[in-house]
């Protein structure tokens, strides 16, 4: 009798942790969900405004541009819903195929692909253009988990850690340099980073890791003149306010009109052919002039709380598989929302890469909801433990 009473009171108190559970993953999944929402309306806001006179001048239509960012944004959030309901664990057979189809894709950019502004990065897609170097972002990461997964007790030698990495990152990254495209290798790499960080890899080796990756981008950066122009403008942008300091310096502009509150919605100076690649890059000045710093700081915390409820959700992920595919993509989205964000405000390069949710662009749209849907697969079967 007493076994029975035991039995029934474990059985009661374990339907009550995974009740609790449950209710805490939901939470985390409404913060995320929430934040993401804010992001996107605050973009669809800001692309409005600020891609009005490019679109005048490209086809002659004020909306061209935020009519194709609401048909990324549908696309978007067709493939979060069908992400969240695919059990993650089914990208270990998909994963590999999808990294060969993302890389098979990158060498066609090369061979045919759109060239705009110097570089070659878009595949023609009837009226619309495709992105790879997007979905490579996703595809590095769920490889690298599959890999460094079947490979775990294997970690605590250099090469069979690094074999991963090169053949993911380290292929992945050389085929988007030479579009050339460093801003986006620099996030696939931070991407990388944040899965091996909580691999079973040694830490001395993630260390060893970040060191390579920083030395490799100083590299590429010096020995490309373009790349160069965009540091002098970084370090000194007055020295050369009419070339190579002058966006930084019109974000400048852009920002501190804003003040507190704002010059109001749609109201914005910039967009007027003052502030290149306003409705891309520098979506982030054209939010902080028409609404202020209130709006600025306002998208710097959803980006905070985004990336915490991101890095909550790993912990909690149920197996080490599902903790580096969540660490992957929350530090692909808050690597790219520092840079991007940094480079406006001048306390880092200028890289070319859009701000997540936030910036046009239909791709990068389509494949950070999905991200964020297989996050939410990842949290709905979650614990309240750290998986081992």
């Amino acid at each position: 009798m007493t076994g029975n009473v035991t039995s029934i009171a474990r059985v009661r108190a374990a339907a009550r942790r995974k009740a609790e559970t449950s209710h805490v993953n939901g939470r985390i999944v409404s913060i995320v969900l929430v934040a993401v929402v804010v992001l996107i309306v605050l973009g669809l806001g800001a692309t409005l405004s600020a891609s009005s006179i490019e679109g005048l001048a490209d086809a002659e239509d004020q909306y061209f541009y935020f009519k194709r960012q609401l048909v990324g944004l549908g696309l978007g959030l067709v493939a979060m819903v069908l992400c969240s309901r695919i059990d993650y664990r089914r990208y270990r057979r998909l994963a590999i195929p999808l990294f060969l189809v993302t890389l098979g894709l990158l060498l066609l950019v090369a061979l045919v692909g759109l060239q705009a502004g110097g570089s070659r990065r878009w595949l023609p897609v009837g009226p619309f253009t495709f992105q790879p170097s997007e979905l490579a972002k996703l595809s590095v990461i769920m490889t690298m988990a599959v890999l460094l997964e079947r490979k775990q007790r294997l970690l605590t030698q250099w090469k069979h850690f690094l074999g991963p990495v090169l053949f993911c990152v380290g292929l992945t990254g050389l085929l988007v340099v030479l579009q050339p495209d460093l801003g986006t290798a620099i996030v696939i790499a931070a991407a990388g980073l944040a899965v091996v960080l909580v691999s079973r890899a040694p830490f001395r080796f993630v260390v060893a890791l970040a060191v390579m990756a920083v030395v490799g981008a100083g590299l590429l950066a010096i020995v490309e003149g373009y790349r160069m122009d965009r540091i002098d403008g970084f370090i000194d942008p007055w020295a050369d306010p009419q070339g190579t300091g002058y966006q930084v310096i019109q974000g400048y502009y852009a920002l501190g009109t804003g003040g507190l509150f704002g010059v109001g919605l749609g109201a914005s100076r910039a967009r007027w052919d003052y502030l290149p690649n306003a409705h891309t890059d520098f979506i982030f000045a054209i939010i902080g002039e028409e609404t202020g710093l209130l709006g600025a700081l306002a998208v710097i915390g959803l980006c905070l709380i985004l990336a915490l409820s991101g890095w909550l959700i790993a912990s909690r992920a149920p197996d080490r598989f599902g903790r580096m595919i969540a660490a992957g993509i929350i530090g692909w989205l808050s690597a790219q929302a520092l840079i991007n964000i940094g480079g406006v405000l001048g306390v880092l390069p200028i890289t070319g890469i859009v701000l997540p949710f936030v910036s046009y662009g239909a791709t990068a749209m389509v494949v950070s909801l999905a991200a964020v849907g297989v996050m939410i697969n990842i949290a709905q079967h979650g614990t309240a433990n750290a998986s081992p």
